[in-house]
């Protein structure tokens, strides 16, 4: 186990690699100049020609993504021009809060898709069956900014259930105000595992060791814990892994719609500034994420299935 994990955290470092580089490129093709950003668009051709200098920005793109790489090994992630802060501590003390958004937005999806999944597959073709995948249908058509919105205006301004920004001052606080985000992201990875989970639980209740855990009496608690859900989860984990990329395009939206004092939502402000060093670090954080949920859903299979060879 150790020594698949270790050989899996070296695959990422080309990965990693491969990823700077794109981002890099990319967010130099970002209509703008940052020094105009800095300065305003009254700036002098002398104060934009001195931003670009002390940017690094007049230099070759070869040297400026190798000085790049040069302090980003050594963990310096340069300083962002538009916060006047460093980089890394920016980033870093934001990103609890987009993790802890996009685990309660996780964890609720489960809550919802795993009741709802087991109604559909045991009533296959029912009434109740044909509701739940109606829902699922519209709820995957339904986008995510247009749902935060309303969530926000209905359960927020009028209702005032719910806050509708901030990201609280820790603990329940934090939960509490990170519920109207969560449920919208939510909402869009919800229809997705109850179809996979459905149809995976339809597979599985027409196996043999099924049909012999009902001859043998089991009860249904037991039978649907420990022969249907643990035998269909395996789908779904893959899914979820597959769906981490979307996840956190969601987590981008959502931050910006409630004002959340995530990665994502200053990513965003980044975009608009042309802060290159936030915008780096940032989508690197996004990556390392992606290729850790992977490593995570192998390591899961493992653990459902022993069976599973790594």
């Amino acid at each position: 186990m150790i020594r698949y994990v270790a050989g899996r955290l070296l695959q990422m470092v080309p990965v990693l690699f491969g990823i700077s580089l794109i981002v890099f490129l990319l967010v130099r093709l970002i209509p703008g100049d940052p020094a105009i950003a800095v300065l305003g668009s009254r700036a002098t051709p002398e104060l934009v020609r001195r931003v670009h200098d002390q940017l690094g920005l007049d230099l070759p793109l070869w040297r400026q993504y190798f000085h790049y790489l040069d302090h980003a090994l050594r963990g310096d992630f340069g300083i962002s021009f538009f916060y006047q802060a460093n980089v890394w501590d920016l980033t870093m003390a934001r990103l609890p809060t987009t993790l802890a958004l996009m685990a309660y937005a996780i964890l609720l999806s489960f809550v919802i898709a795993i009741p709802l999944a087991v109604i559909a597959a045991t009533r296959r073709n029912g009434v109740s069956d044909a509701l739940i995948r109606l829902g699922a249908t519209v709820a995957l058509g339904t986008p995510s900014f247009w749902l935060g919105i309303v969530l926000a205006l209905l359960l927020g301004a009028r209702l005032k259930l719910l806050p509708i920004g901030g990201g609280g001052t820790g603990g329940f606080d934090t939960l509490y105000h990170l519920t109207l985000p969560a449920v919208t992201i939510a909402f869009a990875l919800t229809p997705i595992l109850v179809r996979t989970l459905r149809s995976s639980l339809i597979e599985v209740i027409a196996s043999d060791y099924v049909t012999t855990g009902r001859a043998m009496g089991l009860r249904r608690r037991y039978l649907l814990t420990s022969y249907l859900l643990r035998n269909s989860f395996r789908p779904v984990i893959t899914v979820l892994s597959l769906n981490i990329g979307y996840l956190i395009g969601g987590t981008v939206v959502t931050e910006q719609i409630f004002s959340v004092p995530g990665v994502a939502s200053i990513l965003n402000g980044s975009v608009a500034t042309r802060d290159y060093a936030i915008i780096q670090l940032a989508t690197l954080l996004f990556a390392v994420l992606v290729v850790l949920a992977n490593l995570v859903a192998d390591l899961l299979y493992r653990a459902i299935d022993p069976r599973v060879a790594l």
